[in-house]
């Protein structure tokens, strides 16, 4: 007489975990880098913010002149992501950051809006459009 011998059936096995929107990261680490839904004066020093926290204030050599970083804000982007990639082109938006130039010798202030150049935005499932 044989004993009956159990069989096991490892082939079905449950879902552990499941899978996590990678996606979700990215797309997250970009909007805390931008804070560009958050209003100019509740925005935290990182990301970009604290960027340009980090460059500012800029002297010159005698102290004379002060250039101070004051806020930044964000454009609307110019073409759409198809025109973009048509005419090759970066999906971005203008960056434009408020300085204040304080002149101690001449006690004169200029504050003024400069454009830095375009920023990148993400699109869809965490991709950016460069050069079309």
């Amino acid at each position: 007489m044989t004993a009956r011998r159990e069989i096991r059936n490892f082939s079905k096995i449950g879902d552990a975990t499941g899978i996590p929107n990678l996606i979700e990261i990215q797309v997250g680490s970009y909007e805390r880098f931008l804070q560009e839904f958050v209003a100019m004066k509740e925005r935290t020093p990182t990301g970009l913010e604290g960027l340009l926290r980090e460059v500012f204030p800029i002297q010159s050599y005698d102290e004379n002149i002060t250039l101070e970083y004051l806020d930044y804000s964000l454009g609307k982007p110019r073409y759409t992501p198809d025109e973009c990639r048509q005419l090759r082109l970066t999906y971005g938006m203008p960056l434009r950051v408020r300085l204040r130039l304080n002149r101690k010798d001449k006690d004169e202030v200029f504050e003024d809006r400069v454009y830095l150049g375009e920023l990148p935005i993400m699109i869809g499932g965490g991709e950016f459009i460069i050069n079309g």
